[in-house]
């Protein structure tokens, strides 16, 4: 049943990286093609830019459609991943090492964000709206596990 439930979850991220990968090949199609992008201002390092961060997602998502696949073929290494997913060690690492991130990189953004007032308008922008959306990121987050945890524990309630 648990196993089951985790195929499931590997299907879906093999389906969303399958849905990633073309919507990359797409962007560095258009890219290439001169549809997207301003042609007359640093063309060739925005493009190359694109290419290469579209490339590198496009190489991490294949890399993990085979290992999914790979996976759900062989029950040792899925059982293996399952375990190794749900270590509660791992999950309260993560976890306390989340709590201090988020201070440190909303007091870097902020820091950030001041500096960048002194600097040039668009540097100021720039990190506010890198902040604003990592807070509502991670606000929206809280929310969902929040709530999510909840209707969990309902769950066990008689």
């Amino acid at each position: 049943m648990i196993m089951n439930v985790y195929r499931n979850k590997l299907k879906i991220r093999i389906t969303y990286s399958a849905v990633l990968v073309a919507v990359l090949l797409t962007v560095m199609f258009l890219s290439n093609m001169g549809y997207i992008g301003n042609p007359a201002v640093e063309k060739n390092f925005f493009k190359g830019f694109i290419n290469g961060l579209c490339f590198s997602a496009v190489f991490m998502s294949v890399f993990s459609i085979v290992r999914y696949i790979m996976m759900l073929k062989d029950k040792k290494k899925l059982k293996e991943q399952y375990i190794k997913e749900n270590d509660e060690l791992k999950k309260k690492i993560v976890s306390d090492a989340g709590t201090n991130e988020y201070y440190f990189i909303v007091t870097g953004l902020g820091a950030g964000t001041i500096i960048g007032g002194y600097l040039n308008i668009y540097v100021f922008w720039s990190f506010y709206i890198a902040l604003f959306y990592y807070c509502i990121v991670r606000g929206v987050l809280c929310l969902w596990y929040k709530r999510k945890y909840k209707s969990d524990e309902s769950d066990y309630e008689e």
